[in-house]
């Protein structure tokens, strides 16, 4: 009869620890979202220490702590690798341009004309588009901020040009991270591109087509709304890719 019962007792216990895990799981999936991601340092760009990326899995990238001449051996080598890219397809490009000698040069000539006025007019139109996206997100942001009589950030064009390469890395590289493959850290970026601050943040996002969505996307995520309601950033740079709707939205403090 005891062993009875204790088999029972023992029965009910795992049913119940089984269920308690199953929950778990169900909470830690429904805070999991792979198109929008935050991080933040109370570090300054003096203090933060140098950092190397590592991948943890595709399209994912943590970093690690280094000491400078370590990092200096690994840009070393990720310039040279590039490089080593770089001069391929500048050969590529002069065979290709070596076979084209065989069309006649006026129509060459003609071509290339109405292909750089059409690409001309591209870039100057997406260029637009871009600008006017970033600049509406830094409004919308400051908006959320003055609706918690916090004081608005003021726009940075350095920290834009930062956050804008940021987001064309993170497309021509085709990952999602605040760590890049390229570049490291967010705050070792800002800082090697010369971006000096007393704390730092950043919000990335992906797939959203529009700055309202966006912004309503950090805003509906806690991490990403502390970042935008800080008191103590002071400045903002906003960097859009309209090729796969890469965001990156980076805050420091001077």
């Amino acid at each position: 009869m005891k062993k009875r019962l204790y088999i029972s007792f023992i029965s009910i216990l795992f049913l119940l620890l089984a269920a308690c895990n199953t929950e778990d799981n169900a909470t830690n999936n429904g805070n999991n979202n792979d198109n929008i991601s935050s991080i933040a340092t109370d570090s300054s760009s003096k203090d933060y220490p140098h950092t190397m990326p590592i991948r943890i899995q595709d399209a994912k990238y943590e970093f690690k702590r280094v000491e400078k001449r370590q990092q200096h051996k690994e840009g070393q080598r990720q310039q040279r690798q590039q490089q080593a890219q770089q001069n391929g397809q500048q050969d590529a490009n002069q065979r290709a341009q070596q076979q084209e000698k065989t069309i006649p040069q006026q129509n060459q000539n003609n071509q290339q004309q109405n292909q750089n006025n059409q690409q001309n007019n591209n870039q100057t139109q997406q260029a637009g588009n871009i600008k006017e996206f970033e600049s509406r997100v830094i409004e919308l942001t400051n908006q959320e901020r003055q609706n918690q009589g916090l004081p608005a950030l003021k726009s940075d064009a350095s920290l834009s040009q930062v956050a804008r390469k940021k987001s064309a890395n993170m497309q021509a590289k085709g990952y999602f991270s605040h760590t890049s493959p390229t570049y490291g850290s967010s705050f070792d970026m800002m800082r090697d591109f010369g971006i000096d601050y007393q704390t730092a943040g950043e919000n990335i996002a992906k797939g959203q087509q529009s700055p309202e969505q966006v912004v309503e996307s950090w805003m509906n995520s806690e991490g990403h709304r502390k970042n935008i309601l800080s008191e103590k950033f002071t400045h903002i740079g906003v960097g859009y890719i309209e090729n796969g709707h890469y965001w990156t939205q980076m805050f420091i403090s001077k």
